[in-house]
């Protein structure tokens, strides 16, 4: 059975529409590149001390393993059409010279003209390690912003963006900027969103849902 955590005022209302919905599907035993599934990542080198942003291109970050629900189809997603639905999800085991280090994993598939427009977002994950973890991130008006909680473990987290604190992202070298806190996020068109974290050699990623007041234009 998953752990959900889900953070007060995270239920799902009446009035919640699912826009986007990722499931990184690959079959058992395969594995593609993120840039397949329309999203990137950047790894921050801590050894030569280069960030990596075209490291989704040359990396298989998509392998086959069951999903987590099982039953989740993408929505507005560039996946595959012959790509099975109950397999695959972003799958980064590297315990080479990158690790530790901040990653930056992110889309820009989704349309949504104004981010206060979001009422939850919600992904499974599997990660370990005191330093790990996911925050949820989203670039807005050029802007890159991090919530300020940490979600570490084998669970599905649900964040009513409403209720989140932020920090700003320094995207040059992927460092939050703590001394700068938040308690909303900026209006206006979102430019990409992700999750951000400090990789320590296991990290999954699967689910990455978006809901949208369905009152208001998206």
């Amino acid at each position: 059975m998953l752990a959900v955590a889900v953070l007060a005022g995270a239920t799902t209302h009446a009035d919640d529409e699912v826009v986007y919905r990722e499931t990184f599907p690959v079959a058992d035993g395969e594995a593609a590149k993120l840039t397949d599934m329309g999203w990137e990542a950047w790894l921050y080198d801590i050894d030569s001390l280069k960030l990596h942003q075209g490291a989704a291109g040359y990396t298989d970050l998509v392998r086959g393993k069951a999903s987590q629900p099982a039953d989740a189809e993408p929505i507005n997603a560039d996946t595959p059409e012959d790509a099975p639905i109950a397999t695959g999800m972003l799958i980064n085991w590297n315990r080479g010279t990158i690790w530790p280090n901040p990653t930056l994993y992110f889309t820009q598939e989704p349309i949504i003209n104004d981010a206060s427009h979001i009422t939850s977002v919600s992904w499974f994950q599997n990660n370990q390690g005191s330093t790990g973890g996911f925050r949820l991130a989203v670039k807005v008006g050029g802007d890159w912003w991090v919530t300020r909680d940490n979600h570490i473990g084998f669970q599905t987290v649900t964040l009513a963006l409403a209720e989140q604190g932020w920090h700003r992202l320094d995207p040059r070298n992927l460092e939050v900027e703590d001394e700068a806190s938040h308690d909303e996020l900026p209006g206006g068109p979102i430019d990409a969103i992700e999750v951000f974290g400090h990789h320590t050699g296991y990290a999954e990623l699967d689910s990455f849902t978006i809901r949208v007041d369905s009152t208001l234009e998206r």
